[in-house]
């Protein structure tokens, strides 16, 4: 037991944000299936409110997380920027490691998903704890 707390004291940060992602997940889905469920032919918008409800879900937990919540306004805003930035990166990004998963070496739809979902989750850990959630000490 005393093992099991030493690790996760360690990790802390880490298993914190990989519980705020997992609930920022099922929400987009569950936005999704329910825009989905009240018309079929809107899934576009499904999954365009799906990310802008989680996604804006995500920011604030992962601002209380990282405790970086600035109060200057100018940095406030390039947080924002920043964290939009890096998701719209880690898009392009996925969707490039997809293509050549599946196009390329011939990996399976799902497959391709895993790796590529696995990848870019580590990318956005380490992007938001570097660049976007640092304290405001380190910003001024």
């Amino acid at each position: 037991m005393k093992k099991i707390k030493e690790i996760y004291f360690k990790n802390k940060l880490f298993i914190h944000y990989c519980i705020i992602s997992f609930l920022c997940t099922i929400i987009m889905y569950l936005v999704y299936f329910i825009v989905n469920y009240i018309n079929n032919n809107l899934y576009i918008l499904a999954n365009f409110l799906g990310y802008i409800v989680s996604f804006t879900i995500l920011f604030i937990l992962d601002q209380k997380l990282f405790k970086s919540k600035p109060k200057d306004k100018k940095l406030f805003l390039k947080q924002i920027l920043l964290f939009v930035f890096i998701r719209a990166m880690g898009f392009l990004l996925e969707s490039l490691i997809l293509v050549i998963l599946i196009e390329k070496i011939g990996l399976s739809n799902l497959i391709a998903k895993l790796i590529s979902s696995t990848f870019i989750f580590f990318y956005n850990y380490t992007a938001n704890k570097n660049y976007v959630f640092i304290n405001e000490k380190s910003q001024q």
